[in-house]
């Protein structure tokens, strides 16, 4: 399709809806759009492709929500994906689930039937996307293709949620006539102000000086260097341990009072420490079930935190406030009214050091053919570049990724688990990749997640992904064999074994091999290297995850927190 069209008789060049879109898109230096081609959307994929934009044709359109998701927090941009109408739309449902829970800003561009259409595909895409728990802005005659991605990226990114454009399949393929839109569909949300900072600050303060055994949490909404720098200098002056949720791990790694990860995922002596607190201020997290052990771990602690949002009702004090804004005074006025105190822990030490302790207490053997999943990864980790971006899924894999994968010291972590889904980690580590040109992906992955998604590593290939896939193979449903096994029942019925993964990866254009004994360190160098690679990495099932060796423990993803 040429660029321009000319109007019948005028010799007037115009622009298509599409072509406008397009050309939008590549303004926000937007480099890689995610979808499948239908009907809906076709001309606005050959649009994107005549403006530089590359598209990325996945295999599923779930995976191109995910692929959105990933590369919107690699690059730093709002991620933008399309699908055509009907089914196109309604096959993202888990992965748009997925990006709303984790409060990821995209942009789902999505087709409408064309007008008039009574066809098959017809259905209530605004209630199906409501229902997914993401705003649905369907555009009308007249508006600008410009001004709208621009409302609706502004949008995602002031909901801190997914956002899917409907536009019509005509409309695309129709001229830009005119400019007269009708103005946001939707009032954003008011952010909070100086006031709500300061007021949270001054009630912070108060309660940090008056606890005795203070712990500061982090979560992925203060994980920006501004936020971390501000909670490193309130717990040096306070003496207050360092925790974080799971998606902000190794945000506090080398610092004196870090405690690593606080929760189900927390290692034995941070655990400890945890339990002892009686002040816990959280900062950019929701304080999920994860967290908090369900509600357990802090059992004798005031538990506060400083919200984006309305405070909600609840047994956790909540304060209105940005995050870095909150910090900012309450750094201010500690310097001005207290004197440094020593920490009220003793330092418990790198977790990786502290994870040593959950290998000495827990050695069940391990059967020929089988590695131990805790030293492998252990192991694997030790080899990962210094700038490597590291995504988990979840699952029971997920708890051995979480332990012991140290965050590379230049590199970055991603947890793909909102909602609880397995199978999310390959799929958003394909647009971690993309985003993150000149970095190698890594991830760790379970064998039934691998293969809900395992056709998406021939998109991987096509794409150029710089893409290692460690896949911890049990040959089962992981959480599913332990706790039935826990529980006395048949957990053979958990058994699904995966066919040879190795030459299944190869096939879609993978470097592969398998590990099955307990030279680790050599396979893992090879799969690191430049390229796309997966590892079969054959887990024995006699091993179970510390998160759910914890009495009455219900694994659960963190809950999201904004951005």
């Amino acid at each position: 399709m040429s660029e321009t069209n000319r109007a019948a008789g005028t010799g007037i060049e115009v622009h298509t809806h599409a072509q406008e879109f397009a050309d939008a898109v590549a303004r926000t230096g937007c480099t890689h759009v995610f979808g499948l081609m239908g009907d809906g959307n076709m001309h606005l994929f050959l649009a994107l492709e005549a403006q530089g934009v590359r598209v990325v044709e996945v295999r599923h359109e779930s995976a191109a929500v995910a692929m959105a998701e990933g590369y919107g927090w690699s690059s730093g941009r709002t991620g933008i994906c399309s699908v055509t109408h009907g089914p196109g739309l309604s096959h993202v449902a888990t992965s748009l689930l997925v990006a709303a829970r984790n409060r990821s800003p995209l942009v789902v561009v999505a087709a409408e039937t064309p007008t008039g259409y009574q066809g098959a595909q017809t259905f209530d895409q605004a209630a199906f996307v409501a229902s997914c728990e993401a705003v649905y802005r369907a555009m009308t005659p007249g508006e600008s293709p410009t001004d709208v991605l621009a409302e609706v990226i502004a949008l995602a990114q002031a909901e801190s949620r997914p956002v899917v454009l409907g536009v019509a399949a005509d409309l695309l393929t129709s001229p830009v006539t005119g400019r007269a839109g009708t103005g946001p569909l939707y009032r954003l949300r008011e952010a909070p102000t100086d006031g709500d900072d300061i007021a949270a600050a001054e009630r912070l303060t108060g309660l940090l000086t008056d606890a005795l055994r203070p712990v500061l949490i982090a979560g992925r909404g203060a994980a920006d260097g501004v936020a971390s720098e501000l909670i490193r200098t309130l717990a040096d002056h306070y003496g207050a341990g360092l925790a974080t949720t799971l998606p902000a791990k190794g945000l506090f790694d080398g610092h004196p009072l870090d405690l690593g990860i606080a929760g189900g995922l927390a290692h034995p002596a941070a655990e400890r420490v945890l339990g002892r607190a009686d002040l816990v201020v959280a900062m950019g997290a929701a304080l999920g079930k994860s967290t908090t052990q369900s509600g357990r771990l802090f059992a004798q602690a005031h538990v506060v935190k400083v919200v984006h949002d309305e405070p909600g009702a609840g047994r956790t004090e909540t304060f209105r406030g940005d995050a870095a804004g909150t910090l900012k005074h309450a750094v201010s006025l500690t310097r001005a009214t207290t004197g440094v105190r020593r920490p009220w822990f003793t330092p418990v030490g790198p977790s990786a050091d502290c994870w040593l302790e959950d290998l000495r207490d827990f050695s069940p053997p391990v059967p020929d053919g089988t590695v131990d999943p805790r030293r492998a990864v252990a192991e694997i980790s030790e080899h990962l570049p210094e700038d490597a971006n590291v995504v988990i899924g979840n699952g029971h894999c997920s708890g051995f990724a979480a332990a012991f994968v140290t965050v590379p010291t230049r590199g970055r972590f991603f947890a793909a688990q909102g909602f609880g889904s397995i199978g999310q980690a390959l799929t958003t580590a394909i647009g971690v990749a993309l985003g993150a040109p000149g970095r190698k992906t890594v991830v760790f992955e379970g064998d039934a997640a691998f293969m809900m998604h395992v056709q998406e590593l021939d998109t991987a290939a096509r794409a150029g992904a710089d893409l290692t896939v460690f896949v911890l193979n049990d040959q089962a449903l992981g959480t599913e064999y332990q706790r039935l096994r826990k529980d006395g029942e048949n957990a053979g019925a958990a058994l699904v074994p995966s066919p040879d993964l190795a030459p299944l990866a190869a096939a879609f254009g993978a470097r592969s091999s398998t590990v099955d004994t307990p030279d680790v360190p050599t396979l893992a160098e090879a799969a690191l290297r430049p390229g796309l690679a997966v590892v079969d990495v054959r887990t024995a099932r006699s091993v179970l995850s510390r998160h759910m060796r914890l009495p009455h423990t219900q694994p659960a993803p963190e809950e999201g927190a904004r951005p």
